[in-house]
């Protein structure tokens, strides 16, 4: 099958500009209702080992290693959703593509289409920074490994790789997909496109995924002069 692009910027076309609009809304409330979930069910444990304490018990060393662990993972959960708000018309930045996947992943974690499934990071040379929104690029990133998850039944391997003036993530599952699946996926890289706009992004459609390029700093610089 072959790749399709859809192309950031002012340029793109007002239909599938709106259209990304709304999927990523879409996702970001799939997003926010998986970390809300495991927020409450993280507090639902604390308020049961206060419980313990309030009634005057000595607590096992497990309920306190286990308070410990909770604590550890709702400040987790916190910085994640941190990162969730979309600012509009952010300063474009320098920042590396391994740190906003990292972010990404964290973020996506505790949606339902990414549980159980490993995800691989293989960088391929030397990825040089881009210069780009990073709160945009960071949930492109979170996109592009839900639509690989479309196409997984276990791992998704992501390709942080530069070539010419761009740096390319390209995020694959490990199977095939159907016509609807590859809709979504459609769907899924017109979203990209949207969230990466005013970073002359530009998202391609994989048979088992979503890739997007972002120009190099050195590239993006020599644009702005």
């Amino acid at each position: 099958m072959d790749e399709s692009v859809i192309q950031g910027g002012a340029g793109g076309h007002p239909a599938a500009w709106a259209t990304g609009c709304a999927h990523w809304l879409t996702i970001h409330d799939d997003l926010l209702r998986g970390l809300t979930h495991a927020i409450s069910n993280r507090l639902a444990t604390v308020t049961a080992s206060a419980s313990v304490l309030e009634a005057g018990l000595v607590p096992d060393h497990r309920v306190i290693e286990g308070l410990q662990r909770d604590a550890d993972r709702l400040e987790g959960l916190l910085q994640a959703l941190r990162q969730l708000p979309q600012g509009l018309a952010g300063e474009l930045e320098p920042l590396l593509l391994a740190d906003a996947l990292a972010g990404a992943r964290r973020l996506v974690e505790e949606h339902p289409a990414l549980r159980g499934r490993s995800v691989q990071v293989h960088p391929v040379g030397d990825v040089l920074p881009v210069r780009a929104e990073p709160a945009a690029v960071l949930h492109a990133a979170a996109v592009a490994l839900l639509a690989a998850a479309r196409c997984s039944t276990a791992v998704i391997v992501v390709t942080l790789e530069t070539t010419g003036d761009v740096v390319r993530l390209q995020a694959r599952g490990d199977g095939g997909t159907d016509d609807p699946v590859q809709e979504l996926l459609h769907r899924d890289a017109e979203a990209i496109r949207w969230l990466l706009t005013t970073s002359a992004g530009h998202a391609t459609v994989l048979p088992e995924g979503c890739a997007f390029t972002l120009p190099t700093l050195p590239a993006s610089r020599r644009r702005s002069r």
